[in-house]
C-alpha cells in the first residue's frame, strides 16, 4: 500500500514539472512552483488532511498549464480531481477583470466541499500577502487593493470551516490593505 507521503510527494512532484519554466508575475519573480508550495505550507499548519495537500500542490496545473481534471483524476483519483476541479476557475472567466472573477469565484465556492473552500481560503491568503508586500509588476495600488477585495469577497463565502485559517486570512488581509494605503498615500504625495 501506498503511505501518504507517497501522494503527497508525487502532487509535489507532478506540480513541479507541470509548472516548469513558469515565473510569479510579482517584482521578485519567483519560480511559479513556489506559489502551491506557500499554499501548502497554509494547508498543512491547519491541519488538512494528505489529499487536502496533494490538492493544495495541485490547485492551479489545470488553469496555468495544460494539464487537464481527467489527467489528475488518472493520476491521484476522484477525491482529488474533484478538489482541483473545484479550485480551478472555468474556461469561461478567462480574460475577465479581478474584480469580475473574483466575485464569480465567491459565489461559485459557495457550493464546494469544505476541503476546496479550505485550500481556496489558503491560496486566497498566499496571493492577498503578494498583492501586499510583492505584487505583480505593473498593478498600481487601486490594482492591488480591488484584487484584494475580490480576495475578501472569496474568503467570507470560505469562512467558519476552520477557525485557525479564517484568523490567518484576517490577518494578512489587514496588513496587505494597510501596506496597499500607505502606498497609495506615498504615491499622491
Amino acid at each position: 500500500m501506498k503511505t501518504d507521503t507517497h501522494i503527497t510527494e508525487k502532487a509535489k512532484t507532478f506540480a513541479a514539472k507541470a509548472h516548469d519554466g513558469q515565473i510569479l508575475k510579482n517584482v521578485g519573480k519567483d519560480p511559479f512552483i513556489m506559489h502551491p508550495a506557500r499554499v501548502v505550507e497554509i494547508v498543512e499548519g491547519i491541519g488538512g488532511g494528505v489529499e487536502e495537500i496533494a490538492a493544495a500542490w495541485l490547485h492551479d496545473v489545470v488553469e496555468d498549464t495544460k494539464v487537464t481534471i481527467e489527467q489528475i483524476r488518472q493520476e491521484f483519483g476522484d477525491s482529488i480531481a474533484d478538489m482541483v476541479d473545484g479550485l480551478t476557475d472555468p474556461p469561461s472567466f478567462e480574460g475577465y477583470p479581478n474584480r469580475i472573477r473574483k466575485k464569480w469565484q465567491a459565489d461559485r465556492v459557495v457550493s464546494k466541499s469544505d476541503s476546496v473552500k479550505k485550500i481556496k481560503l489558503a491560496d486566497q491568503t498566499v496571493n492577498s500577502r503578494l498583492v501586499g508586500f510583492d505584487p505583480p509588476v505593473g498593478w498600481s495600488p487601486e490594482m492591488r487593493l480591488e484584487y484584494l477585495e475580490g480576495a475578501r469577497l472569496i474568503a467570507n463565502n470560505c469562512a467558519g470551516i476552520c477557525e485557525k485559517l479564517d484568523i490567518v486570512f484576517d490577518d494578512v488581509y489587514k496588513k496587505s490593505a494597510e501596506k496597499i494605503r500607505a502606498d497609495m498615500a506615498h504615491k499622491v504625495r
